[in-house]
């Protein structure tokens, strides 16, 4: 474990502007922590990755304590995590309602207080 580095956690990493962001801060030397439904693990020692839906608290509690453990500290925290219902909210189902509220407000609540 090595505490020189810094330290960023990203949600929503596995594709995009998160993954764009993992790139990113490696390249700056940061340790990043690198959470999503659909993250694949990643060969690199600087990279931790934990899958996961970040609406659900149990993955934001092993996201954090996964990072502490492994690198021992967190420096930043990027919430990238959303969920985009490409049609117009008058036509959401309940189902869409309770996805978009998991992840884009419980989801970004629970790991920004463990945080």
């Amino acid at each position: 474990m090595s505490n020189s580095k810094k330290v960023i956690v990203i949600t929503g990493a596995s594709q995009g502007l998160g993954a764009g962001m993992v790139k990113a801060f490696r390249d700056l030397d940061y340790n990043v922590v690198a959470t999503s439904r659909s993250i694949k693990p990643s060969t690199d020692p600087d990279i931790l990755t934990v899958a996961g839906d970040i609406g659900n608290p149990e993955v934001a509690q092993q996201v954090i304590r996964e990072a502490i453990a492994r690198f021992g500290r967190i420096d930043t925290l990027v919430n990238n995590a959303g969920i985009f219902v490409a049609k117009p909210f008058t036509a959401y189902t309940a189902e869409d309602y309770a996805n978009v509220l998991s992840v884009n407000l419980n989801g970004f609540f629970y790991i920004t207080q463990l945080a």
